[in-house]
């Protein structure tokens, strides 16, 4: 069955509809959240929560076609959500960690400036979070990207843009402390 049939199917209250469309989206949602929150059981926590939504507001959601782009963004907002409640987001800061040697107060300055960088993140504007999420940490394209948000290419770039825009002028002032930590242990 399509994703298109099985939703009709939900709509009238089959389980078994419901049951197929959780065992072919799941496993693919719940590494999405985790791709977000870098924590298994409560990426399973969302996934599942996600679908229990999905089988309560049955009647009132309006899906088209394809399942798995509603599915996709309710698990992002439900991550993004998560990240700000407990203002912290486990982002892959792309610099190294210094060398191997690092002092505990090395990683406590390397752990600070990645709690800045996600703190830039995280006001940055709802589309352009979202998007430069899905392309940093997803590594989706941005056809992919325009494919699951619905919305053409050009956006996709003109909000990736905007993102490397508003962080490359927050991130100014960090510049010299990231070149710090990153020289320290070659100072005498």
């Amino acid at each position: 069955m399509t994703d298109r049939e099985l939703w009709e199917g939900i709509q009238n209250g089959n389980e078994e509809a419901f049951k197929q469309l959780f065992y072919r989206h799941h496993p693919a949602m719940v590494q999405v959240a985790y791709t977000f929150l870098q924590d298994e059981s409560q990426a399973k926590d969302i996934a599942q929560d996600v679908f229990v939504r999905l089988w309560i507001k049955r009647r009132e959601l309006q899906i088209q076609g394809e399942c798995k782009p509603y599915l996709l963004a309710a698990i992002r907002n439900r991550c993004i959500n998560e990240l700000k409640r407990k203002k912290t987001l486990a982002f892959d800061v792309t610099m190294e960690k210094a060398h191997t040697g690092n002092t505990p107060q090395d990683n406590l300055q390397v752990e600070d400036l990645e709690r800045a960088i996600n703190r830039i993140i995280l006001r940055l504007p709802d589309a352009c979070r979202t998007i430069f999420l899905m392309r940093r940490m997803e590594h989706l394209s941005l056809k992919e990207i325009a494919t699951q948000l619905e919305i053409s290419p050009k956006t996709v770039e003109n909000q990736l843009t905007k993102a490397q825009k508003i962080l490359a002028v927050s991130l100014k002032p960090l510049l010299l402390v990231i070149w710090i930590l990153l020289h320290l242990n070659d100072w005498p």
